[in-house]
């Protein structure tokens, strides 16, 4: 890391960047000089502006501080180095893939117990299901066993999407498209899998899918 500029700042406000960091840490100097083993005194000196501390001391200050060297040191901006929040969390139920075309809101399934739950990170705002995949229909993406997990309120299909349908009954899962003709449209390496074009009613959405899980022990 370079070594920010020696250019001449008022010694005040450096020191009044130092309590500006005990500020925030809620953290007393007595308290900071008995914890890490530094010289009180010193400390004191560096804090009412009397003695002026290095770049060095920055560095040894602001890791304890959690505010950054160079923003302690000469007020280079951000004080602090952006961190990521942690992802959240989502338990999501399992069902079986017959189940899938039959469901027409998660809460059909969100209260049975004894079902299987994965837990899922960045899935987003919605209400998400997983099932295991059956055929080989969409094997570019999602091979046969491969887990799919879809969201229940995402039901208004966008061409292209990947998506959960329930087909006169009896679950699929395919691409969905509208022009020149809706279909549902494979994505396989077997070319023997066609696609469903969608001349009457009987089919409906039941999920956008999200995310494909394979296992690969």
């Amino acid at each position: 890391m370079p070594m920010p500029s020696l250019a001449f700042y008022p010694m005040s406000e450096r020191s009044d960047r130092l309590k500006q960091a005990f500020k925030r840490a809620k953290l007393k100097p007595t308290e900071a000089a008995e914890r890490w083993g530094w010289n009180y005194n010193t400390l004191k000196s560096n804090l009412n502006g009397s003695v002026d501390f290095s770049y060095r001391a920055a560095l040894k200050y602001g890791g304890r501080l959690k505010v950054r060297a160079e923003w302690l040191y000469d007020g280079a901006e951000p004080m602090q180095d952006f961190v990521k929040p942690p992802p959240s969390l989502v338990e999501v139920p399992v069902i079986s893939w017959v189940s899938a075309g039959q469901i027409s809101d998660v809460g059909q399934v969100e209260d049975i117990s004894e079902l299987e739950r994965i837990t899922v990170e960045g899935l987003g705002p919605g209400q998400f299901v997983a099932t295991d995949v059956r055929g080989d229909s969409m094997d570019r993406v999602s091979p046969e066993g491969s887990r799919i997990i879809f969201n229940v309120h995402d039901r208004d299909p966008i061409a292209g999407g990947y998506y959960v349908f329930s087909l006169r009954g009896e679950t699929t899962y395919k691409r969905y498209y509208d022009q020149p003709v809706q279909r549902l449209e494979p994505y396989s390496t077997n070319p023997a899998n066609r696609p469903i074009y969608l001349m009457e009613d009987g089919w409906s959405v039941v999920g956008r899918v999200v995310r494909s899980l394979i296992d690969l022990d």
